[in-house]
């Protein structure tokens, strides 16, 4: 089973943080690359379940490192 999934970004700069963020957490078997402000996954796994629990485990990592990029680039 392949899945892929594409995220849009504020900025290519936002882009290239998040997936630094998660990178050392793609195991063989995930591809991500930036395109412009864009982050396209993709996912091989022997099954459904297998490839729902690594797209939970990515997207938590997303989601921190996406608070955590937009918290630190808000002007005050």
């Amino acid at each position: 089973m392949t899945v892929d999934l594409e995220h849009r970004c504020a900025s290519p700069e936002e882009a290239c943080a998040l997936v630094a963020a998660v990178a050392p957490d793609d195991p063989a078997y995930v591809a991500v690359s930036v395109e412009g402000a864009t982050i396209r996954v993709r996912v091989r796994a022997g099954s459904a379940a297998s490839a729902r629990a690594t797209f939970e485990d990515l997207l938590a990592g997303f989601a921190v490192a996406e608070r955590t990029h937009r918290g630190a680039t808000v002007p005050r």
